[in-house]
């Protein structure tokens, strides 16, 4: 025959449902890491798209402040500092100097975006091989009758 046995619960060896202490400290410490390491990533992405933009617009103003002096819009005379018409925080610098050759300037433009931090603030130059008009004043002055 067989015996049968009665099973006895003892508390020590029954299973609770739900979560002990432990693990929801950890999976809160999970939880703040990942948002900590997400809001870093945000931060930096928007950083870097402030840049970007800020970067693209100094090269499209320093292009095109180069061509008006290419095309003599802009007189061929040093500037330091001049605000830009449309926007008063860009502002521009022009330096020419001799070329490699006597009938051939230097000229180099700068434009900058001063914003209130260093990651708000951006510098670029262009420069470029120009024909000194001069000459070709020269050129006109003895070639008139």
């Amino acid at each position: 025959m067989r015996r049968l046995q009665k099973q006895v619960n003892h508390p020590s060896r029954h299973r609770r449902s739900g979560l002990s202490l432990l693990e929801v400290i950890l999976s809160l410490t999970i939880f703040v890491g990942a948002v900590s390491a997400l809001s870093q990533l945000s931060t930096n992405g928007t950083t870097a798209a402030v840049t970007a933009r800020l970067e693209t617009q100094a090269i499209l103003r320093c292009e095109s402040k180069l061509a008006e002096v290419a095309t003599a819009i802009e007189p061929l005379d040093d500037v330091l500092e001049e605000p830009f018409s449309d926007e008063e925080d860009w502002t521009w610098s022009l330096e020419s100097q001799a070329g490699p050759h006597a009938d051939v300037l230097l000229v180099t433009v700068s434009v900058a975006f001063n914003g209130e931090s260093a990651l708000s603030s951006v510098n670029y130059s262009l420069s470029r091989l120009i024909r000194d008009p001069a000459i070709f004043e020269d050129t006109v002055e003895e070639d008139a009758p």
